[in-house]
């Protein structure tokens, strides 16, 4: 079996939205909201902005009505604040996307399929009148959306990423990148510089977490024979023989990962979940929200 280059494994470092893609998200998010709409018309709760639990503190915004800052906190801090209701929290998102070098591999690359997965989920945001906020891992500034008029803003951000360097979660939570308190958090990327207790522990009380891990066909299922890997941050690459207990150790190493992944968002009420880059977006978010959204 031939060698594979280094243009073969990482083939796909920039992000390229097709021109129906908006088209197809628009319909992703209408089918939601309407699936949301049946589950709430059936008396169900909503998954996102139910009740008026309360979920913490935000500074009080000029223009807002004075009778809804906390007057003991005004007093004891010296500034006004309001008290944030689980839903009012809920209607603002934020979707941290891995654009390191590893999120290039892979056909499409990694950081292809998540970048339509975050476009997508603005879209579903937009419908419903939420804020969302997209945030490269290499990348300083935040994209933020607030309308439908600003999705097309967004798919230029996200076409002008490119999956380089080692910055990936890791660096962002070493940095400490703050967003306005989100109600939804969602992480999209391979998760392969940092282990599941490193983001979880960044999950605030009140948010609703969302680890989505897209990882390479490749690297879900090693072909067999001679292989020249490329190291996607270094550059380096090593020729190995995969024989089959070769191949079967790693894919066993792989499964316990992603297992330990799943373990971790159960016990701190996350979701997770793990595809193929070459899985469509629209089954990507579908699984997301398959237990409800709204």
């Amino acid at each position: 079996m031939r060698e594979r280059t280094r243009a073969e494994l990482l083939p796909s470092p920039r992000v390229s939205f097709a021109p129906d893609f908006l088209a197809r998200a628009s319909r992703l998010a209408a089918l939601l909201s309407a699936a949301r709409e049946r589950r709430e018309g059936a008396g169900r709760a909503a998954f996102l902005g139910a009740g008026v639990e309360f979920v913490g503190f935000r500074p009080y915004r000029p223009g807002e009505d004075v009778r809804a800052v906390d007057w003991a906190l005004l007093a004891r801090l010296g500034k006004p604040y309001v008290r944030i209701s689980r839903k009012e929290a809920s209607e603002h998102w934020a979707v941290l996307l891995d654009a390191s070098a590893s999120m290039g591999v892979g056909v499409p690359g990694k950081l292809q399929r998540g970048a339509e997965v975050a476009a997508a989920l603005a879209s579903i945001a937009a419908r419903a009148r939420f804020e969302l906020e997209v945030q490269l891992s290499n990348v300083r500034e935040a994209f933020r959306v607030r309308r439908a008029g600003d999705l097309r803003g967004l798919l230029a951000f996200l076409e002008g990423a490119r999956a380089e360097g080692s910055a990936g979660f890791a660096a962002l939570l070493a940095e400490g990148r703050r967003f306005r308190r989100p109600g939804a958090l969602f992480c999209i990327g391979d998760f392969l510089d940092l282990e599941p207790g490193a983001l979880l522990s960044a999950v605030r009380r009140g948010q609703s977490a969302f680890l989505l891990q897209i990882l390479a066909q490749e690297e879900l299922s090693p072909p067999r024979g001679a292989v020249r890997w490329v190291d996607a941050e270094s550059g380096q690459s090593l020729a190995i023989e995969l024989e089959h207990e070769v191949r079967g150790a790693y894919e066993a190493r792989l499964a316990r990962r992603i297992e330990a992944w799943s373990k971790a968002a159960v016990e701190r009420r996350a979701f997770h979940g793990c595809w193929s880059a070459a899985t469509p977006f629209e089954k990507i978010v579908r699984a997301t929200f398959a237990d409800g959204w709204g």
